[in-house]
């Protein structure tokens, strides 16, 4: 991804703020050509000098740094990847011009976007069920029948020797049918309106998805809460078993067992119903107003990922778990075992670890089942990770398969240059139920390289000779010679 956006957005906000170049180069310490050259991204930018053109503007770092809008980038040019859309005038050009200069008009493409996807998904789940649910074939036939027998009864009401018996006896048939067609009517209204209703969007999801990501994957005030549930544990009391004592001392009853659940699925949840009351008041803070969340299933959403959230942190204790991540440089088999939890439910915390003065290293965060669907994504600021289309064939997200229950392991470099390390276990989701298929999900971490010493999973790793040429998705990796293209590229 090009460093485009810092310098857009130092200008977007300097032109706000009222401030001319001179001004805003005084502030910052710098030649007011040299503000110009990285207004007009012919300068990169960072290190101090961001942290003084941000202080000029009075803003926070952040404003200008451009993670957010890389989001944006990112989708925009998956967007353009897609067959459906993409035109015969081939790639519209770079989409951080677009973000950089017309952030309003990028938003309103991606609103857009939903907005067709949700509709392409109404037309084809009507059209299948026009052509497939018996209930409506039914009622067709039950409309010709009824309107055929008004028919009839009225044709005969026509003629002019009938009794009085006759009369009546055809126009009770007439009303009768009327009635039934009315009914069928009504029925096939209702159909209609509960098909729109279920056909539901994806919207809700991505809000969620852009409300974490904006919070980077990191809630104080949970971690607060987490810290005093602890301490009002008695001596030698698991957390679990604190757990099941708050619910009895409320009159609740624990969640049942489930032969389906693992031991550590059990123990999360009986923490998770156990700290809906004390996270009441921190959900409504990070709930209630953040622009993020634009409707009730998005907040409804989202309290759920916080409450599975203050769980992870009160299995997983941010301090403790911190300092035994950094002494195990990482290794999610040696934390699952301290901290008696599942592969999942450690992975996931390490990407939560963002606590500003006591942050561990930063990871991505990816599962997919085994057909390529991303169930859950928190990317890093240069690793975009897809979100309308598979990932790249060869990331270790997908190789994890062939090797259940054991560490894939490799480096990679995108085409722009940036190289991360990953890791990634096949687990079993659910124990295997008889006659079914395992229920397998790819679980997935990534660091920038620049981190991987402080990983285990680089160590025995030739970086050099490991390092694999990957992509994001096929239709936006430029790779000509790729030997795992599935789509023809977009990008010439």
């Amino acid at each position: 991804m090009r460093q485009s956006l810092s310098g857009l957005k130092i200008r977007a906000r300097r032109k706000q703020a009222g401030l001319t170049q001179s001004e805003l180069a005084r502030r910052a310490g710098i030649s007011p050509s040299y503000l110009n050259l990285i207004e007009c991204n012919k300068r990169a930018i960072a290190g101090r000098l961001v942290d003084r053109i941000a202080a000029g503007l009075g803003v926070e770092r952040s404003a200008l740094d451009g993670e957010a809008e890389r989001r944006i980038v990112a989708t925009l040019e998956e967007i353009a990847s897609e067959a459906d859309i993409k035109g015969s005038s081939g790639h519209p050009g770079p989409a951080e011009d677009l973000v950089g200069r017309n952030p309003g008009w990028a938003s309103l493409i991606l609103s857009l976007h939903r907005a067709w996807r949700d509709q392409s998904q109404a037309v084809l789940a009507l059209a299948d069920r026009l052509s497939r649910d018996p209930f409506l074939g039914d009622s067709v036939h039950r409309m010709l029948t009824h309107a055929a027998s008004i028919r009839s009864a009225a044709e005969i009401l026509e003629t002019d020797d009938l009794s009085q018996t006759e009369r009546h006896r055809f126009r009770s048939i007439v009303a009768a049918d009327s009635q039934r067609l009315s009914v069928v009517a009504k029925a096939l209204l209702e159909f209609f309106d509960s098909t729109r209703i279920r056909v539901r969007s994806a919207t809700p999801a991505e809000h969620v998805d852009a409300f974490i990501l904006a919070e980077d994957n990191c809630f104080p005030d949970l971690e607060t809460v987490a810290s005093g549930f602890l301490k009002r544990r008695r001596s030698n009391e698991s957390a679990a078993a604190a757990a099941e004592r708050v619910l009895a001392e409320r009159g609740l009853e624990a969640p049942g067992a489930n032969a389906a659940q693992t031991a550590s699925t059990r123990r999360f949840t009986l923490v998770r119903e156990a700290l809906k009351e004390e996270t009441a008041g921190a959900l409504g803070g990070y709930l209630q107003s953040h622009p993020a969340l634009a409707s009730e299933e998005s907040r409804h959403l989202a309290a759920s990922a916080l409450q599975s959230y203050a769980a992870a942190a009160v299995l997983m204790p941010y301090d403790p778990f911190l300092e035994a991540a950094e002494r195990w440089r990482y290794d999610i088999d040696a934390l699952c075992r301290l901290f008696d939890v599942s592969y999942e439910q450690a992975a996931h915390r390490l990407a939560t670890l963002r606590l500003p003065g006591s942050e561990a290293v930063r990871f991505a965060f990816m599962r997919s089942d085994a057909s390529g669907y991303v169930t859950k994504r928190l990317p890093l600021p240069r690793l975009p990770l897809p979100r309308y289309g598979n990932a790249c064939p060869l990331w270790t997200i997908h190789a994890a398969f062939q090797t259940p229950g054991l560490t894939a392991r490799g480096f990679g470099e995108l085409p722009s240059g940036d190289q991360f390390l990953f890791f990634a276990r096949a687990v079993e989701k659910h124990p295997p139920a008889a006659a079914l298929p395992r229920h397998l999900v790819s679980v997935m971490l990534a660091c920038p390289a620049a981190d991987a010493e402080r990983v285990v999973y680089s160590e025995g790793i030739d970086r050099a000779a490991a390092m694999a040429p990957i992509g994001t998705i096929c239709r936006l990796c430029p790779r000509p010679d790729c030997g795992h293209r599935q789509e023809a590229r977009l990008i010439a």
